[in-house]
């Protein structure tokens, strides 16, 4: 056979790991979501011993549901918006505020488009102004298309 050359692989073998130090694994404590003591009144029926947050919480589990231990906020429309806690937020105005069409809207309209995608976070609109306070393009650029 023409054009197959051998060769000789030398494989040497560590004895011992190279990774000398033990990791210390720490554990992280989730911050509380503003969604975790409606969702665990809609659960469990338990509130806090503060009669005023008491209070507040039945008040405000009136417009939200569980479905499969998801909260969801009821709208006039019909349609449930998945609630979301403050990163996955972030995330979700991220993708639709310089994803694929890199539209970078303001504020409101932000607020509006996460909304018709399904989704609602505690506070949207101070969210969504804050976010495109951040975004440098919006604030090079803001009476361009870009």
């Amino acid at each position: 056979m023409t054009g197959i050359n051998y060769r000789k692989v030398t494989v040497m073998i560590r004895e011992t790991t190279a990774i000398t130090t033990k990791l210390d694994v720490k554990t992280v404590d989730e911050s509380k979501s503003w969604k975790d003591e409606i969702a665990r009144y809609l659960r469990e029926g338990s509130l806090p011993d503060d009669p005023i947050q008491a209070k507040r919480i039945k008040f405000k589990a009136v417009y939200f549901t569980l479905v499969s231990d998801q909260l969801y906020k009821r709208t006039v429309d019909g349609p449930l918006l998945k609630c979301l806690d403050d990163e996955k937020s972030k995330n979700v105005m991220k993708e639709i505020h310089e994803g694929s069409c890199e539209n970078h809207s303001g504020a409101r309209l932000l607020a509006q488009k996460v909304i018709r995608q399904g989704y609602v976070c505690s506070k949207m609109t101070r969210d969504t102004r804050e976010y495109v306070r951040k975004c440098d393009n919006c604030q090079r650029y803001p009476s361009l298309i870009h």
